[in-house]
């Protein structure tokens, strides 16, 4: 049995890594998307200091989180059912199960679930890399052409879409945990 097969047949236990990398860009992510429409949307600037330094914190929460996915069993695991295109059928099939009025799986299986959590991440990463490439530009750390307005643009049009990815993803982790179905077990730091 390949370990997708275990991971889908059984509760998941999540290696402690994961469950830390988790946490921390649940807690981050969230923070600096709340501050983020706070700071922005409603021109509330003074809070734009803690925009700057959530986002920073982001940045190097996120490139721990990938050089570790990348690095171990469970991460290239988590990488492959996220992003491989051949999980393309149990993502379809996923959503003919939704148009039918039945949840797609969760927890760490191809899907429309998991598909939801990889381009979640890969969503989050590129406005938050971009953001703060536009900042350190601003900053003079460095020149690069046209990254300010990259980065800017990339947040302006970023947040409204991870604030809808983020929504969906709270609320089905909510929806299962009412269900009693083991996905809480990622935050478990046993």
């Amino acid at each position: 049995m390949s370990l997708l097969q275990e991971q889908a047949a059984s509760p998941v236990d999540y290696p402690r890594g994961a469950r830390i990398l988790h946490l921390g860009l649940v807690l981050l992510f969230s923070f600096e998307l709340l501050n983020s429409i706070l700071a922005l949307w409603l021109q509330q600037f003074f809070l734009f200091q803690w925009h700057t330094l959530a986002g920073i914190a982001l940045a190097a929460w996120l490139t721990l989180s990938w050089l570790v996915y990348g690095s171990t069993r469970w991460g290239r695991s988590l990488l492959k059912i996220w992003y491989w295109p051949g999980n393309a059928r149990f993502i379809l099939a996923d959503i003919r199960r939704v148009l039918q009025g039945r949840l797609p799986g969760h927890g760490p299986q191809p899907g429309l679930s998991s598909w939801w959590q990889g381009m979640f991440l890969l969503l989050a990463s590129w406005v938050t890399y971009t953001g703060l490439g536009a900042w350190m530009v601003m900053q003079g750390y460095f020149a690069v052409p046209g990254l300010t307005h990259l980065g800017l643009v990339s947040m302006r049009l970023g947040t409204p879409i991870l604030l809808y990815f983020w929504l969906g993803h709270v609320g089905m982790a909510f929806y299962h945990a009412l269900r009693r179905q083991p996905l809480w077990s990622i935050f478990a730091l046993h």
